[in-house]
């Protein structure tokens, strides 16, 4: 998965180039501010298909924020279990793509994966597996309820 087709909040489609180019012009327009970037996943089962949604937050604390999206639509994932793991994965590819082309240029940010799983509910049987992977990348992170990229802003943009 690459960082082209992501859009704005309005519904933009943004090439790869327009997308680093809108969070780099956000984060610089104002340096008085502490940036944050999240990146999180949202999914939803539908009959045949799972709806994922990938959001990228660009948090100007205390003073608003931006955001950008892209949606897949793959097979069906028969075990939540999965669904959970590919929106994880999801995540850090993103991530990482993201952060290879942000940390070339002199923005200050802060930067979490946002993750929908949480310590309670029908998440908590990969709580700590996933966390484990995300770890592993030396990435910072957030699961439910802080984990808002994911929760709130992904999970809004699904269909209902």
């Amino acid at each position: 998965m690459d960082l082209k087709d992501f859009k704005t909040a309005s519904g933009k489609k943004l090439s790869e180039e327009e997308l680093i180019s809108e969070i780099e012009n956000f984060i610089l327009a104002d340096n008085r501010f502490e940036y944050k970037i999240f990146v999180g996943s949202d999914s939803e089962a539908r009959e045949n298909s799972s709806d994922f949604v990938i959001a990228i937050v660009v948090h100007r604390v205390g003073h608003g924020a931006r955001y950008f999206w892209k949606r897949l639509i793959l097979p069906k994932f028969k075990q939540l279990r999965d669904r959970l793991w590919q929106e994880a994965l999801f995540s850090l590819e993103i991530s990482q793509k993201l952060l290879e082309k942000l940390l070339v240029k002199d923005l200050k940010f802060h930067f979490e994966v946002h993750l929908d799983i949480g310590e309670n509910g029908k998440s908590q049987s990969v709580v700590k597996e996933i966390i484990s992977l995300v770890r592993s990348y030396g990435l910072d992170f957030k699961i439910k309820p802080q984990s808002y990229a994911a929760s709130k802003i992904a999970d809004r943009l699904l269909p209902v």
